[in-house]
């Protein structure tokens, strides 16, 4: 599964967020950023499914492109392992 991320150089490294999930993490380096960014999504739908709360869906690429906010920022998307369904002994 794959998730747009949008990067902002800050300091001495990147903020990532993923805005699908309202994540926010951090970096030193792109490759760093990216790998927190996926760790962290882990997490989230880790805990979404521990909840049993749903996912968000995720809105198409090109709307988060056109948005205002994320303008002159750098995005990239990556790639998480699907989680499996936990059933309940």
């Amino acid at each position: 599964m794959r998730y747009l991320i949008v990067l902002e150089q800050a300091g001495t490294g990147f903020a990532v967020q993923v805005p699908d999930l309202a994540v926010i993490t951090y970096g030193e380096t792109l490759e760093d950023a990216k790998s927190a960014a996926a760790e962290a999504i882990k997490i989230n739908l880790e805990a979404y499914q521990e909840t049993g709360k749903p996912v968000p869906e995720k809105q198409p690429a090109q709307a988060h492109l056109e948005n205002p906010d994320f303008a002159d920022l750098l995005f990239a998307f990556v790639r998480v392992a699907e989680y499996e369904t936990r059933m309940a002994a």
